[in-house]
Formats: C-alpha cells, sequence, structure tokens
C-alpha cells in the first residue's frame, strides 16, 4: 500500500516531488501516490483521487500556506482520508504555517530546518506506524478527534452518534494497551481462545431429531425487522404455497434484492402455521433449506438425503430396503415423492445461479436437472420447491410450464417502501434517517433503484463514518454511480471500516462458508497476535455488514466478492513464508490448515455434515490450484461417502480434478474413482438387482492407506488391490457363500471394481506375484 502525497501546486509542488524521490529511492523503497505521475489521462481525476485515498496506507500532508488556506483542495483530501479511517501526517514545510483545527491532535514533522533530518525522522516515523505503538497512537488520535466533535455536537442524535465511537475506541484502546503492557500474556490468551475452539469444533454436531423439525437446516438470516412493501410478491409466494396444482417457483433477481429475505419471510410465518398479514392459517409439515454458501450445499445428495430424514424411520427402513445403489435419480426421486404424497413439504434452493451454467442458462448438475424435472413429471404428491437465483434455468422453465411460476423482483423496492426501510433500520434516529427529510430519502431510493441490499449498504456508510450525514453521502456519490449500484455502495461502505473490521471481513471472504469466529482468530494470529473477533463480528453484524447462522458468520455474495478483490493475491511461495504476507494464497493456505484442524477423529463421522472440514478444505485446495493435496483429501473420505450413499457428490468432486493433477497415480486413480461413481449411480447396462441392492458383505483389512487400485483375477473369486501405504499388492479369495451374496450382488461387486486400473500384468495375463 503506497502513501498519498497531499499538496498544493502553487508553493508545494517542488517539496512534494522531492519527497517521493527521495523515499522512492530508500532502501528499502517507500511506496508512494504523487497525482502528477499516477493520474491516468482521459479518466475522471476525483475518481482517481478518492480511490488512491481509499487504497493508501496513510496520507502525508505537506502543510504550506496554500494548502492549509480556506478552500484548498488539499482539505478535502486529507477529510477523505479521516472518513476513510486512514491516518493523516503533517509535514511542515513551512514556519508560518499552523495546524488545521481537525488535526491538531497530531505532532507534525518538521522539514522548516534540515530536510534530511525530516526525512530521518518521517522514515521512522512510518517504520514505527506499523507496530502496535504505532496503532495505538492511531486510536488515540481518532479518540482525541471524537472528544473534540463530542463537545461541539449540536443535537441528540449528533452526541450519542460521537458517543457510540468514542465507546468503541476506548474499547480498542484498553485492548491494545493491554497487548503493550504484557505481550506474553495476551498472546497466550489468544492460544488457548483459539485451541478451545478448534476442540469444540471438532467434537460432533448434535444429531437431528428425525420428524420433529420444522424447519431441517434453518436459513442463515431471519427476515429483517425492516422489511418493506412486496405485498404482491409476498401474495404471490403465499398463493403457490397454497395452489395444490403449482410444484415449482422461481425468484429472479439481481444481488441485492432481498429474494431470500422475501421467501425467508413467508416461510417463518408458514412454519408457525399462518400467513402473513392475516391471511389465514397454513400448515406445512416441514421446510428444508439448502445453498450453496451454507454448510447444506444444493446438491441432489443432499436434497435427497434431507428429505429421508423427514420422514418416520420404518418410512425410510422400508425405502432404504427397496433402493437401489445404482437406481436412477428419477427412480429416487419417485420414491421419495410417493411417501410424501399426503404431506406438505417446502424446499428452498437459495442462490441457485450458482448451479447454473453462464453460458447455456442450463441447471449444470445433471442429477439436479433430473431431479427438479421428476418433481414437475411425477404424479400428484405434496413436495413443492422454491428457486432464488440471479438468472433463471432457461430449458427448466419449459417442462410442465402449467406447474411452475416465475417472479420476477429486478424492479427494487419502490415509495413509500424505500423510504420506510431506512427509517426502520435507524430506530433511535442516531443516523440520521430517521428524521431525515422526505426529499433526501426519495434521493436515496432513486440513488440506490430501491435495492434492499443497496439501501442496508447507505446505512452502513453512516454508521461506519460519522462524519458523513445523508445529505453528503448523496452529493458525494452524485453522477458516480453506475449500474451496479450495489457494488459500489458496498465498496464504500466496507472502505469507511477500520483495519482491524476490514481484516475481518477479509477473513470471512477467504472461507466462504459460515465459519465460526475462532476461524477467524486462527486465521488472523499471524498478523494481530491477541486476536479476539467476537466482538468486531457482533459489530459488523448489527451495521449490516456481516451476515450471523447460528454461531457462525459469512457474507453476501456481493460484499464477499468486493472483499476479496481488495485482498493482493500474492504468490506460491506466500503459503510458506514466516511471517506469511497478506495475500489471498498465504491466506488461504492458512484457511485449509485451520479446517484440517477440525476434522472430526474418522469414527466420529456418521453423516455428510461430519464431513464439512474436509468438503471446505477441498475448495480452499482448489482455489490454491492444489489438486493433488484436494485428490488426496477425497480418498480419504471416498469410502465414507460410497458407504452413506453420496454417490453424485464422490462424482462431483473427482469430476473437478480431472485434468488438473499432475501425480500420474492420483491421475489414475481420480479417474478409476470418478468412473466407479458414474457406474454405481447410474448402471451402464440396466440390469436389475435383487431386493436389499448393495449392501456392506465384507471388510478386508490390512492396507493403512486409501486404496487405489482393484482388479479381479480371471475365477471372479479373487481380487487384487494396491494403496497408498507403498505396501506391496495384496491378494484376497473371496469366500461368496460365507458372505451370503446373492448372484447379482455379486455381479454387481465385481462390476464396481472393474473401473478401477488394475495392478500391473505380465504376458499371458498371469499377474504380478501378490503377497498376503
Amino acid at each position: 500500500m503506497a502513501y498519498f502525497v497531499s499538496y498544493s501546486r502553487i508553493d508545494g509542488q517542488g517539496f512534494a516531488l522531492w519527497l517521493v524521490e527521495q523515499l522512492t529511492a530508500s532502501s528499502p523503497p517507500i511506496p508512494v501516490w504523487l497525482d502528477q505521475s499516477e493520474l491516468r489521462p482521459g479518466q475522471d481525476w476525483d475518481t482517481q483521487l478518492l480511490e488512491a485515498i481509499r487504497e493508501c496506507r496513510a496520507l502525508l500532508f505537506v502543510m504550506t500556506p496554500e494548502s492549509v488556506g480556506a478552500g484548498s483542495a488539499c482539505k478535502l483530501e486529507w477529510t477523505a482520508a479521516l472518513k476513510y479511517k486512514k491516518p493523516v501526517i503533517p509535514l511542515r514545510v513551512h514556519r508560518e504555517v499552523e495546524l488545521p483545527v481537525r488535526l491538531e491532535s497530531r505532532q507534525f514533522i518538521d522539514f522548516t530546518g534540515s530536510r534530511d533530518e525530516g526525512l530521518a525522522r518521517l522514515r521512522q516515523y512510518l517504520t514505527w506506524m506499523d507496530s502496535p505503538e504505532g496503532a495505538l497512537q492511531a486510536l488515540l488520535e481518532r479518540l482525541s478527534d471524537a472528544e473534540r466533535d463530542a463537545r461541539r455536537s449540536r443535537t441528540p442524535a449528533e452526541q450519542a452518534r460521537v458517543q457510540g465511537e468514542i465507546e468503541q475506541l476506548q474499547r480498542q484502546i484498553i485492548e491494545l494497551r493491554r497487548l503493550l503492557a504484557d505481550p506474553g500474556a495476551a498472546h497466550q490468551s489468544a492460544e488457548q481462545r483459539i485451541a478451545s475452539g478448534l476442540e469444540r469444533e471438532r467434537a460432533p454436531e448434535r444429531p437431528v431429531t428425525v420428524g420433529h423439525a420444522r424447519f431441517l437446516n434453518p436459513p442463515p438470516m431471519l427476515a429483517p425487522a425492516w422489511f418493506q412493501d412486496r405485498h404482491v410478491e409476498t401474495q404471490l409466494v403465499e398463493d403457490f404455497l397454497r395452489m395444490d396444482g403449482l410444484r415449482l417457483l422461481t425468484v429472479v433477481g439481481r444481488g441485492g434484492l432481498g429474494k431470500t429475505a422475501l421467501v425467508v419471510r413467508v416461510l417463518q410465518a408458514v412454519e408457525g402455521g399462518q400467513l402473513l398479514d392475516d391471511r389465514g392459517p397454513f400448515v406445512v409439515d416441514a421446510i428444508v433449506y439448502l445453498s450453496p454458501v451454507g454448510s447444506h450445499k444444493v446438491s441432489f445428495t443432499n436434497l435427497a438425503a434431507d428429505l429421508s430424514r423427514l420422514l418416520p424411520e420404518e418410512v425410510a427402513e422400508r425405502l432404504r430396503q427397496r433402493q437401489d445403489p445404482q437406481q436412477s435419480v428419477q427412480e429416487t426421486m419417485s420414491a421419495l415423492l410417493e411417501a410424501f404424497s399426503n404431506q406438505r413439504i417446502v424446499v428452498l434452493l437459495d442462490s441457485f445461479e450458482d448451479m447454473i451454467d453462464a453460458k447455456t442458462l442450463e441447471v449444470a448438475d445433471p442429477a439436479l436437472d433430473e431431479a427438479l424435472r421428476s418433481l414437475l413429471l411425477a404424479p400428484a404428491h405434496g413436495l413443492k420447491v422454491i428457486l432464488t437465483t440471479r438468472v433463471a434455468p432457461r430449458s427448466l422453465l419449459l417442462v410442465q410450464p402449467a406447474r411452475q411460476r416465475v417472479l420476477d423482483l429486478n424492479a427494487g423496492l419502490g415509495s413509500p417502501h424505500a423510504e420506510n426501510l431506512l427509517r426502520a433500520m435507524d430506530p433511535d434516529g442516531t443516523l440520521g434517517l430517521r428524521d431525515a427529510p422526505d426529499d433526501q430519502l426519495s434521493t436515496a431510493r432513486e440513488r440506490t433503484r430501491g435495492s434492499p441490499r443497496a439501501l442496508e449498504a447507505l446505512m452502513a456508510i453512516l454508521a461506519a463514518d460519522r462524519h458523513t450525514s445523508l445529505a453528503e453521502l448523496l452529493a458525494e456519490t452524485g453522477g458516480l454511480l453506475p449500474d451496479n449500484v450495489t457494488d459500489v455502495l458496498v465498496g464504500e461502505a466496507f472502505n469507511r471500516l477500520d483495519q482491524l473490521a476490514q481484516q475481518v471481513m477479509e477473513a470471512l471472504a477467504i472461507y466462504g462458508p459460515p465459519v465460526p469466529a475462532v476461524a477467524v482468530d486462527y486465521l488472523l494470529q499471524p498478523y494481530a497476535p491477541a486476536i479476539d473477533s467476537v466482538p468486531v463480528l457482533a459489530r459488523l453484524v448489527n451495521m449490516q455488514f456481516v451476515r450471523r447462522d447460528a454461531d457462525r458468520y459469512y457474507l453476501e455474495q456481493v460484499d464477499r466478492d468486493y472483499t476479496l478483490s481488495r485482498i493482493p493475491v500474492g504468490h506460491r511461495a506466500d503459503r510458506d513464508t514466516n511471517p506469511p504476507p497478506f495475500t489471498q494464497d498465504a491466506l488461504r493456505a492458512r484457511g485449509a490448515r485451520f479446517f484440517e484442524n477440525i476434522r472430526l477423529p474418522r469414527e466420529a463421522a456418521k453423516q455428510l455434515d461430519d464431513l464439512w472440514p474436509q468438503l471446505a478444505e477441498f475448495e480452499l485446495q482448489c482455489a490454491l490450484d492444489e489438486y493433488d493435496a484436494a485428490a488426496r483429501l477425497v480418498l480419504t473420505i471416498e469410502d465414507q461417502l460410497l458407504a452413506w450413499g453420496h454417490l453424485d457428490l464422490l462424482g462431483a468432486l473427482h469430476e473437478r480434478l480431472q485434468g488438473r493433477l499432475g501425480d500420474p497415480e492420483l491421475r489414475r486413480t481420480s479417474l478409476a474413482s470418478l468412473h466407479r461413481a458414474r457406474q454405481l449411480f447410474r448402471p451402464p447396462d440396466g440390469q436389475p438387482l435383487e431386493q436389499g441392492g448393495l449392501r456392506l458383505q465384507s471388510t478386508l483389512r490390512g492396507h493403512t492407506a486409501p486404496v487405489t487400485r482393484l482388479a479381479w483375477l480371471p475365477d471372479g473369486q479373487r481380487l487384487l488391490s494396491a494403496s497408498l501405504d507403498g505396501i506391496a499388492t495384496r491378494c484376497w479369495r473371496l469366500r461368496w457363500r460365507q458372505m451370503g451374496s446373492t448372484p447379482s450382488q455379486r455381479r454387481l461387486i465385481r462390476r464396481s471394481g472393474s473401473g478401477i486400473s488394475g495392478p500391473a500384468m505380465r504376458s499371458g495375463g498371469s499377474p504380478a506375484t501378490p503377497t498376503r
């Protein structure tokens, strides 16, 4: 991050050019931003200056008679730096100038005598700024500013707003002074807190009580208390639920329009047995929530598993006895739909755009696509599915259109609902929204196009920056907001947070799915050794920056996209550098280690949810292009996924690895596993199995690492195996009669093994000599 140089071209240009030359020639060089060398021609200068201030490490204010004079452009620059929580470092070049009132708590660096001495002090100060002592000084300066402004507050609302920042700064100062007073104790406390948090995460989740849950996998949000308008849309969602002939509702709208909030609000009311707005009673038996950003992701495997969990145990057992591991998606769905013929079940598939191919607009997951088509084509049943998505699945909408509805939310909130939402988000009036003039709120609605997320971001800007009023914010953004208004306001809100809050959001952006606070602490500990993110997360939740799902935290996708764009990508070498740089590569590598640390003991894993650390680590390893590591990770849970019937998930994981693996052995193993998963999930020859399907018949013990190769000998009685444990090939003689297997089960077992690369064969088909 560079240091922004603010100066007057009338009487400070010569000094600014000299300063930049000296700092960039330092060893190591100190990066600086000077308008004369950095402004890009053909682009708006004001926008570029504001962007540079947002991105800078600190602002160097060159104090000359012109730069401190009334109407100086420099004042606009250093006041913008204060808004963005950037340190302002005054450099006095002329003896007669004095610090502006708002900067009077800061000590200037004097260049009126020897420039070389002033330069040495500046270099020393810039280094000191990165220390805990420097961070404490920055907080003390901000506290002094806030206390001065509190004394000059003109209204109770303004006083309350300033007092809120004072209390927050005082808490941060106390924590930082505690760290400075006894660094060892502070670090040890953080270590213990992280260690106990990791231990809690390693405990298996409590089992879900089958048949009693009203909301299976509750959505990671409550409909906000300030939910406005959408009365017509709300009634359309309720009509969809009430009409027996309708089965699929697609709610479409760009990010931030409140698609999920709209549906969740209806479903939470229905959970209590009532429709909204006194429309009468309405009872459903269960509601299931799946989302790509949560721990219960959208997939056919999760959909079928969660629907099965809703069944009474005796019904579920009958279905399991009828099920064939190789039966098609359509057959599985038909069995489930038949079981729900006399019940009302609602499934919400949130953020469904992640499941749609951006080019073809088709559902990218074939199994999920077939499941939704089966839902539409099957005889009468009680299951309804709601999709929330930014883009609609084109071909799916053409299947039985009379059994579907599409609800388009792209219009945003109108008047007076957008204005009411802004007022509702400021119940005590401290942000100036509750009591704002109607014309200002109307302008805010027009500027944000009524997008609920954009309106929340506008509120977040005011909550993060007490120096800015609604009128000033509207003036600053006038003419600057492009079509992606939500993205712009989200970015503006993020940049007005303090550094620690930004780092907490960056940690959540690295992870993606909802994670506990200990995950944030673990990730940021190398950069903030005494980190305790809980109070910061609570503050960010209240300011609408972060969403909370029980004891886990995450970012909306639009917030995550912007926050990730702020973190340098970095290099592969960052992953092993100590101390690590703050780059995506270094953070993702450490995040993967967090998930490795919270894996459940193998014997404690009983269901797919228990493998979420491995699945989350897989995503980070893929993001790091560490596909070999991702493959080895999948191999450690492959047998569990097979045993629990998650064949499509296993196939999808191996599908992502194809063409990306470096290790030849892993390439063969992953391809073979993909082939096996596909064979079991969708039989190539359609041969029927006897009732009972594929069951565990016998466990062959001897290998100490995942098995990578299997091959049958011609007699069909002996099986060869190879493993990553380095042990020589083993030969197993299967005693079919003792296992009590049927001929069709033997045929399936042999066929599932035939898709895996066999050990080396000598000429004439004679196997290499195996060991037992």
